[in-house]
């Protein structure tokens, strides 16, 4: 391969794994590869070096390419991949019907009738369905 198409596979790999919108890149990237790049040009094209070198730009596009690929693939067959440990147990335990428990606030203590009043309220039912209520309305 050419020097200049080796340094447009380059780029092309360093833009397609880029997390950042194209506005929000740092450019400094790109001018260490045309740095590098620009140094090559001084190598002889048929030397041993300018072989190595085309051989470890090669290498490092195809670890780009394969990078890029195995991340989408992760993100596909794994969604719980990119969540903290606290939302995957969530995500876990609605798997399974269950819901997770509240987090305790530090300096309150925690009772049954705080829980109870709270998922009550949030529901809109206020004792609906609970033993108090159907013993009232007799």
């Amino acid at each position: 391969m050419s020097l200049p198409s080796l340094y447009r596979s380059t780029l092309r790999q360093f833009v397609a794994n880029s997390i950042h919108p194209r506005a929000k890149r740092s450019p400094t990237i790109p001018a260490h590869l045309r740095l590098i790049f620009d140094s090559a040009r001084a190598i002889p094209a048929e030397s041993p070096e300018a072989a190595a070198f085309a051989r470890q730009v090669d290498d490092m596009v195809v670890f780009l390419r394969a990078h890029r690929i195995h991340k989408e693939l992760v993100e596909r067959y794994n969604p719980t991949s990119g969540m903290t440990n606290d939302e995957r147990s969530r995500k876990s335990a609605k798997m399974v019907g269950l819901d997770y428990p509240e987090p305790f606030e530090e300096g309150v203590a925690p009772t049954m009738e705080g829980a109870r009043a709270k998922k009550l309220k949030e529901a809109g039912e206020q004792g609906q369905g609970s033993l108090q209520t159907m013993f009232n309305s007799e």
